[in-house]
């Protein structure tokens, strides 16, 4: 079956410390996923998922943040510099995404055209972090540019939930899913810029970090019912 729907961050995923690297400031985002299952009987079968989902990131609260960590550092080294360089950064912050590849035990409770569902499920997860980018233009000082990428990181993952099916004589199904997502991929992160008054140039402190991106998946969708 196929379904959409909504992706709703959770815990330190959704908080905005930009102190500390475990929060993702991820908003509600969207959610793309493939589900087949096999029952040998009425009630026990086995179960694959391939889920995609995406997260914006409040980006004005991040970026905000991040040009006040920045400032902070250079009104305590430079404070002649303050008022020109703070006009002179920008800063851009991409998507949280990941990909799923799971599988695991279904157990379905029939009753009439409808069919309550539980599943544990476990595998792959594929997450990208948001790009960071940091560009400082400065007219005597010259330039300073630094971005990480959003590289794909594999990760072990699960998810547990539910849902509700109800089938038409067609063989067509409707389909409503409700389920929590979790995986914890290891990113690099720019953790700190700060102005080095000696040499007249900007330095980037990097730290590598595990990020707790967990979601509650709901969705809506289709699926057919093969009579095997």
């Amino acid at each position: 079956g196929l379904c959409f729907g909504g992706a709703i961050p959770q815990g330190s995923f959704s908080e905005d410390d930009f102190t500390n690297k475990t929060n993702g400031y991820a908003n509600t985002g969207f959610l793309l996923s493939f589900d087949a299952a096999w029952f040998p009987d009425e009630y026990l079968g086995v179960g694959a998922t391939v889920t995609y989902a995406s997260n914006n990131p409040d980006k004005t609260q991040y970026i905000g943040d991040f040009k006040e960590s920045i400032m902070d550092s250079i009104s305590i080294s430079d404070p002649d510099l303050t008022e020109l360089i703070n006009e002179s950064i920008v800063l851009d912050y991409g998507v949280w995404k990941y990909l799923n590849f799971f599988v695991g035990p279904n157990v379905t409770f029939p009753a009439g055209n409808f069919n309550f569902d539980l599943r544990l499920m476990g595998g792959v997860s594929f997450a990208w972090k948001p790009y960071q980018t940091i560009d400082i233009n400065y007219p005597e000082e010259g330039s300073f540019s630094r971005k990480i990428e959003d590289k794909a990181v594999p990760a072990l993952g699960y998810s547990i939930g539910g849902g509700i099916r109800y089938a038409f004589k067609s063989g067509y199904v409707l389909r409503f899913i409700a389920e929590y997502a979790n995986c914890k991929p290891t990113f690099e992160y720019i953790t700190k810029v700060t102005y080095n008054q000696e040499e007249e140039s900007f330095d980037v402190e990097t730290d590598e970090a595990q990020m707790p991106i967990k979601n509650i998946h709901l969705g809506i969708g289709i699926a057919y019912n093969f009579e095997l």
